[in-house]
């Protein structure tokens, strides 16, 4: 994800060759994870020769257009629907936590040419250690805060072999970011229920007029919401779950404009 100084690197690169990734969901939220519980349950994916099957149809409402008047947004209640607390920045010992949607399990809505996730794969999740009250310490400390909790690039590129075969996304993983639905400039968690193969498609001006580049239009969303947020203009919390509801509505729902 990029934006205003919050760059995931690397995380559109080509996959690396075959490898197995272990993933552990080191924390299962009641609710939100269902039959995985409990700590440690361990999910050991073998990626080597994996086939992505044809994309399969969406079994989500497709939104239509995005609202023409906003409505302006509390900054102290929240938005939408709360993203999952993971355990921390979500990954441990060079891999990311889990569990890991089954293959072909996740299916894309779409906006136009625009990907939205599946909820019930990728609901969102957040960093607990990030809050409203040490923003200045986090995400709008000077000299950047993204870099310091973002996963190794040898652990998000053998995820997003993961997440892709999740989604069944076709074509090559360049096409694709592996993003962070709640973006690690807004406290997301590098877990695997806020991971997923995002297409890079649409422009981020369109959504941050401020926007000194990014891959898709996504990343414009991300880096307006930050400034937003460090702006006091919205609560950490009310632009999280904005995000996580609907990231291409979060601007107009919280009231803020490109």
């Amino acid at each position: 994800m990029r934006g205003s100084g919050h760059v995931c690197a690397g995380e559109s690169r080509a996959d690396p060759g075959d490898s197995v990734l272990v993933v552990t969901d080191r924390r299962c939220s009641p609710g939100q994870i269902g039959s995985a519980a409990g700590a440690g349950v361990v999910v050991a994916l073998l990626l080597g020769g994996c086939q992505v099957p044809a994309p399969a149809p969406s079994s989500q409402p497709t939104p239509s257009t995005r609202p023409s008047s906003a409505t302006p947004g509390s900054t102290d209640a929240p938005v939408g629907h709360p993203p999952v607390v993971a355990d921390g920045p979500g990954w441990h010992a060079g891999a990311i936590d889990g569990p890991v949607p089954a293959p072909g399990s996740c299916h894309y809505a779409v906006v136009g040419s625009l990907s939205l996730p599946d909820r019930s794969c990728t609901p969102g999740a957040i960093d607990p250690a990030v809050t409203q009250a040490n923003l200045s310490q986090t995400l709008c400390r000077s000299g950047g805060y993204t870099a310091s909790v973002r996963p190794p690039q040898a652990v998000t590129d053998a995820f997003k072999k993961v997440a892709r075969a999740s989604y069944s996304a076709p074509g090559a993983s360049s096409d694709y970011e592996l993003d962070h639905l709640v973006p690690l400039g807004l406290g997301g968690a590098s877990t695997a229920r806020n991971l997923w193969p995002e297409r890079n498609s649409g422009d981020p001006h369109d959504f941050d007029r401020r926007s000194s580049g990014g891959a898709n239009a996504k990343d414009g969303v991300e880096s307006r919401l930050n400034r937003a947020v460090c702006s006091g203009e919205v609560s950490l919390v009310a632009a999280q779950n904005a995000v996580a509801t609907n990231w291409y509505t979060a601007e107009t729902v919280l009231g803020v404009t490109p």
